[in-house]
């Protein structure tokens, strides 16, 4: 569906000269402010959606738009770049990727320590290819990315991580493969997902698989942990009144813990729904607990996310 109406592959070819005009990739950069210097890959998908990529932020989603309408939340320094963050908060964008070597707050753990939300969100990516892949009259737009994070004495992690936005579309799939290449180190994943207005508002609801927990997770500002339980887990986010909505599929068994994250102050207007590997503890309760073992060299591990955009129009 292009513009509301259905095209095969070959109606595409009889009435856009070159459809990569009106829909697909365009690679872009930042000349000023936070961001400066910054590379921006941008996708329109032809059916009112439109996603900046952030390439030096390990290809993390800065804003999304649905029908002009914006989703994630952005910061007052708006997409800083890895270099202008210094003590300031990193978590501006639709999308933060937290690990993989450690998760949440800043800490040492036997006498090293780990930044908030750990380094895998600060390195660059390569951007190995932007393909635009048929299967008969279907359509995908893919980008494919590599990050390497590297310390000489705990060893490396590399994350190849693959985007999929169809054609004529509202949704998009992250699908990531994180690898221990060097070292035996613990894996930990967190998605940071940030969402602002219009789809943030005091009536808006939430639900987990269908059941509602909008008075735990948004009646106060607070972080809150709770099991995925299930193994396909969705939540909906939906503003009042039939406005803008968003949701998350994930794999529960992957990330099997659920974080949420209510900022509602004036001037901040945060809601993050955070899918995540671990519980909310200190590395050293994790630890003990037996749920902070190291995979070993070659080791991976898979997660992939699908978020879904509604408008409400």
């Amino acid at each position: 569906m292009l513009f509301g109406q259905a095209f095969t592959k070959q109606e595409l070819g009889r009435v856009f000269p070159d459809l990569m005009h009106v829909a697909g990739f365009k690679k872009l950069s930042v000349d000023d402010g936070s961001g400066r210097g910054m590379r921006l890959l941008q996708i329109d998908s032809g059916g009112g959606l439109r996603i900046d990529l952030l390439p030096d932020r390990c290809c993390d989603i800065g804003q999304v738009w649905c029908n002009n309408i914006p989703f994630g939340w952005i910061s007052p320094m708006g997409m800083p770049a890895p270099y202008s963050i210094g003590a300031n908060n990193a978590l501006s964008g639709l999308m933060a990727t937290c690990g993989f070597d450690h998760i949440r707050q800043p800490e040492t753990d036997e006498g090293r320590n780990f930044p908030l939300h750990g380094n895998m969100m600060h390195m660059p990516a390569t951007i190995i290819a932007t393909d635009t892949i048929w299967d008969g009259d279907e359509c995908l737009f893919r980008i494919k990315a590599e990050v390497t994070q590297f310390n000489l004495n705990y060893g490396a992690i590399r994350l190849q991580r693959h985007i999929y936005v169809p054609l004529g579309g509202r949704s998009l799939v992250v699908s990531d493969r994180v690898t221990v290449l060097s070292g035996d180190l613990p894996v930990m994943a967190m998605y940071h997902i940030n969402l602002g207005f219009p789809a943030v508002t005091a009536a808006s609801t939430v639900s987990l698989n269908g059941a509602d927990i909008s008075n735990d997770c948004l009646s106060e500002n607070a972080i809150k942990v709770r099991p995925s339980d299930a193994a396909i887990s969705e939540v909906k986010l939906t503003a009042a009144d039939g406005g803008a909505h968003f949701r998350l599929k994930y794999d529960g068994r992957k990330l099997p813990f659920l974080q949420t994250l209510r900022n509602g102050r004036e001037g901040i207007n945060v809601f993050c729904i955070e899918p995540a590997t671990h519980d909310r503890l200190s590395r050293k309760e994790l630890r003990e607990a037996g749920a902070l073992t190291a995979t070993a060299r070659g080791g991976s591990h898979n997660f992939q996310l699908e978020l879904l955009f509604d408008s409400g129009r």
